[in-house]
């Protein structure tokens, strides 16, 4: 049996465009859990109530996550796979913000039957900004293939944050559809995926100390390649992303989650140029970062050196991990080299 799970925190308006779209699959043989991290935007009664009809009746729970919102997606996306009953095999991850062409479920029910150790990836294309009643009208009108011919043609890009249009995982797209290889971390993008449930829980599920925006699903895969997972990229499992802007805190949690990876697995040329050097996070000990000082100015100096940042305080020492250094010391010449790059308001702190 297939299980799907889908985090949510007050999404409740894309939760019920999801809802339609998983309602006019051609295979209802799955249940879905819904894990909710707080919502108080009424997606509880929303999801309930759907669940009493009979199109949803014993396969749609509502499963709660606590009232501290943080978007916690990750011991979201725990719980929900807790939850699922004991016969599924194959959890399909979603997100909220997806629209789901009518033989998704078909699709991955056939995959996972003839390749029931592979991770199944499903094309994902990104929407331009839309009215919601205008995509909740193409999914009830069984006009799904409508709107996916407004994804914008050429490269992806950003709109307020959020990607417009084709699969964003340009190398993935190189492969067959029947060709299984190697995993990569950068192509475990939850949305739209399916994993059994069996590798999930032995890579250990995601992290739960990264919470907020990005690279949640970067670290879960680098688990999962770890562990020799393959998979097979199957285009024809097409799903819709529907834009929503992103708030700006989200690319502050984008970056303290990005430097949580890149300490937890490293990097490599590609990762790095992710990198927002006027953000603290990246100059920690654990990524071979040092504290100078010079006369009188503390500076966060990266492993590589070639970044230095102006610190305001010595009470920085052990928010970069020199609990019990004292800064060393660096010729003034030496430390002139190393460009300097502008000091930004200490805003993860406000998050």
């Amino acid at each position: 049996m297939i299980g799907a799970v889908v985090p949510v925190c007050n999404r409740k308006q894309n939760l019920e465009l999801l809802l339609a779209s998983l309602e006019e699959q051609t295979c209802q043989d799955f249940v879905l859990v819904v894990a909710d991290d707080g919502s108080t935007d009424g997606t509880r009664k929303m999801v309930e109530d759907r669940a009493a009809t009979d199109a949803w009746r014993g396969r749609l729970r509502w499963v709660g996550c606590g009232p501290d919102r943080g978007v916690r997606t990750g011991r979201a996306r725990n719980i929900g796979a807790a939850n699922l009953p004991a016969s599924a095999e194959l959890l399909v991850m979603l997100d909220s913000d997806l629209v789901l062409q009518p033989t998704a479920m078909a699709g991955f029910a056939a995959v996972h039957a003839e390749h029931p150790d592979k991770v199944i990836l499903g094309a994902v294309e990104w929407l331009p900004p839309l009215e919601r009643d205008s995509v909740l009208k193409h999914v009830t009108g069984h006009e799904v293939d409508l709107l996916r011919a407004l994804v914008p043609a050429g490269a992806p890009a950003r709109v307020e944050g959020t990607f417009t249009g084709p699969e964003l995982r340009e190398q993935l797209r190189t492969c067959t559809p029947d060709e299984s290889v190697p995993l990569r971390p950068e192509w475990a993008l939850p949305l739209n995926s399916g994993w059994p449930l069996d590798l999930y829980w032995h890579v250990g599920g995601f992290e739960e100390a990264m919470t907020g925006y990005g690279y949640q699903d970067m670290e879960f895969g680098a688990r999962a390649v770890a562990a020799g997972a393959s998979c097979l990229f199957r285009p024809e499992l097409w799903a819709l992303h529907v834009w929503h802007a992103k708030p700006p805190k989200a690319m502050i949690e984008n970056q303290r989650n990005l430097d949580y990876y890149l300490r937890r697995h490293g990097g490599n040329a590609v990762i790095e140029t992710d990198v927002d050097w006027s953000l603290w996070w990246h100059y920690h000990a654990e990524r071979g970062g040092t504290v100078v000082e010079e006369e009188g100015q503390l500076w966060a100096v990266n492993g590589a050196h070639d970044r230095r940042l102006r610190l305001p305080a010595r009470s920085w020492l052990p928010r970069l991990g020199h609990c019990a250094h004292a800064p060393e010391p660096l010729s003034a010449e030496r430390l002139r080299a190393i460009p300097e790059v502008q000091w930004a308001d200490d805003i993860a702190q406000q998050h």
